[in-house]
């Protein structure tokens, strides 16, 4: 068990990819007239939406284990708060404090958790607990990597049969400001872990704002994913993004857009299904769009922006 500075390691970052730099060259500007927003309004739309998703879903099974490990370590089966201390592959438990959990890991990060709703079956382990009928409200202040962070999240996930339902407030620090949560997504869990091999298919719904210091998103993305092996894991992708904010007084949204990955064993693959399209539009003129391009082995996929071209990843084939 690590921190998901680690966690993000293998799959999770062959999704999420290099998000991040901005890098020329500047395509045309239409309207030569209109002043360039910045780069962090088109940044944070197409980002950050993802990165706190994928950050929940990481978050709330990795709570889960983390009381299991409190209550074994504290033999108290209603354990909620406390001190784990990782040394190596171990940790240590202190009953104090008694308002939170605190999580040290053996590098000195340290996370803390103050849970209000913890219902659901732990008898069979964090893993059942997770995937059967749950309610999780808690409240998270972290560091997950090196462009996200500090968070201070609440959240609360409920699971009602092949159906998950998320929220997500607070505030996240995202490439050196602060943003406002107020997201909202629902799962449908199609089909599930099968005995000796994996089919895992979900499909997502995320809706809400984001609020930065001069501008506001209003998100509206979907996914699709799937997990599918036995001796090798192959996971496919697929996200769709109608994001819409303002700017520098100007109004821009993204307009039918279309991410696709897939993977084998966290390694890029089919590099035909891999797609990246769709419209940045300001107001009702289009100003630029996802796009992807193949460098020898290296396929990046971007945004291009007035202000310049957002990196959404590059992957080696």
């Amino acid at each position: 068990m690590k921190p998901l500075a680690w966690i993000f390691v293998g799959l999770l970052v062959a999704v999420l990819g290099a998000c991040g730099s901005t890098t020329g060259p500047n395509p045309s500007n239409p309207n030569p007239g209109t002043p360039n927003p910045g780069a962090t309004g088109f940044k944070t739309a197409a980002v950050l939406p993802e990165g706190l998703k994928n950050l929940e879903q990481e978050l709330s099974p990795l709570l889960v284990e983390l009381v299991e490990l409190a209550r074994s370590k504290s033999q108290n089966a209603a354990t909620l708060t406390g001190t784990l201390t990782q040394s190596g592959n171990t940790f240590t438990y202190s009953s104090t404090p008694t308002d939170r959990l605190r999580v040290v890991w053996s590098d000195g990060v340290v996370y803390e958790f103050v849970i209000t709703q913890f219902q659901g079956n732990l008898a069979g382990g964090a893993t059942a607990f997770y995937k059967g009928n749950h309610l999780l409200q808690y409240s998270a202040q972290l560091k997950p990597d090196n462009e996200m962070g500090p968070v201070n999240l609440s959240l609360r996930s409920q699971r009602q049969g092949s159906t998950l339902s998320v929220s997500l407030g607070g505030t996240a620090v995202f490439d050196g400001q602060t943003h406002t949560l107020n997201l909202n997504y629902a799962q449908q869990v199609l089909s599930d872990f099968g005995p000796g091999s994996i089919l895992f298919h979900h499909q997502d719904t995320l809706q809400g704002s984001l609020q930065g210091p001069s501008f506001q998103i209003q998100v509206n993305e979907t996914y699709d994913f799937r997990l599918v092996g036995s001796d090798s894991l192959v996971m496919q992708t697929i996200r769709t993004l109608n994001n819409a904010w303002s700017e520098g007084g100007q109004q821009f949204r993204l307009q039918n857009g279309l991410i696709k990955r897939v993977f084998r064993d966290g390694n890029p693959i089919e590099l035909d299904f891999w797609t990246a399209e769709g419209d940045l539009l300001r107001g009702n003129t289009r100003v630029g769009g996802f796009g992807q391009a193949l460098t020898g082995n290296l396929l990046e996929q971007f945004l291009d922006t007035p202000s310049g071209r957002v990196r959404l990843g590059v992957f080696r084939f």
